[in-house]
């Protein structure tokens, strides 16, 4: 078992249970609930990021490079210079010979981002078949 307990996930589903269970059933102003909805999805996401944002930002990288027929770190101004160079790739409008791998690429990482963001979205459910 790790030291560093309880990491942030449950810290995140800590706060996120008590916001849901005890304070948001003693709110009335329904702008305050609607806040409250807010900030415990955010609590989601930041629990969410926190255990998958490493394998999503490496599934990213390694998607871009694949596509662009690339091979760099995936950190430090390496990571900039990947996301640089298919900015440049598809502005220099020569794309249309690969655009369905352009699209399938993008395609994936956004598939893989919507499980960080919120998993229960009718579109990525649709495409992970839950």
């Amino acid at each position: 078992m790790p030291i560093s307990q309880p990491n942030v996930s449950q810290l995140c589903d800590a706060l996120q249970e008590f916001l849901t269970t005890e304070v948001a059933p003693a709110v009335d102003d329904e702008a305050i609930k609607y806040k409250l909805k807010i900030a415990t999805n955010v609590l989601g996401i930041i629990a969410r990021e926190s255990e998958q944002g490493g394998d999503f930002r490496h599934l990213e990288h390694s998607a871009l490079n694949e596509y662009l027929g690339t091979d760099s770190e995936s950190s430090g101004p390496e990571w900039t210079d990947v996301n640089q160079r298919l900015l440049d790739h598809i502005r220099s409008g020569d794309i249309a010979s690969r655009e369905d791998d352009l699209l399938a690429t993008l395609e994936r990482i956004t598939i893989a981002k919507m499980a960080i963001d919120n998993p229960r979205y009718a579109s990525y459910l649709k495409r992970v078949d839950v």
